[in-house]
């Protein structure tokens, strides 16, 4: 019988990668007052401008009350604010502030500073090839 180990399957990796990752960003961020989660929320605001918490839903992979705790953080902090929605007052929009916006330029440095920090040994072809396979197995589940 195979002898089954965690390490060497490529889930296990993406698992500790992801949550390694995930401790690292939090100290280097902190230097701007947030988190890795709040910076992935508040990134999908300077990307597609305000949206509800429905539509950031589907964009990250939270549950939603966690997605609203980190909105509500957010808000605490006055980097984003909610607005009722100019087509549809039951829903609100998450806005961000200037403050919110302001944090994306030194946002990006670290997280770009990481990202080569940890992939800047494979070639650009090397990375193309990990995030297409990384994007089929993210289909099958």
């Amino acid at each position: 019988m195979k002898k089954n180990t965690f390490s060497s399957h490529i889930g296990y990796y993406v698992q500790e990668i992801a949550r390694k990752s995930s401790v690292a960003l939090n100290d280097e961020l902190e230097a701007l007052g947030i988190t890795y989660a709040q910076f992935r929320v508040i990134n999908c605001l300077w990307k597609k401008g305000p949206l509800s918490q429905k539509e950031i839903l589907k964009l990250i992979s939270v549950s939603p009350p966690t997605l609203t705790g980190t909105v509500d953080i957010l808000e605490k902090k006055k980097l984003v604010y909610r607005k009722p929605d100019e087509e549809d007052a039951r829903t609100k929009k998450i806005h961000l502030t200037e403050e919110g916006a302001e944090l994306q330029e030194n946002a990006w440095v670290i997280i770009e500073s990481f990202e080569e920090r940890t992939t800047g040994f494979m070639s650009k072809k090397e990375k193309k090839l990990v995030i297409a396979a990384l994007k089929e197995m993210e289909k099958s589940i």
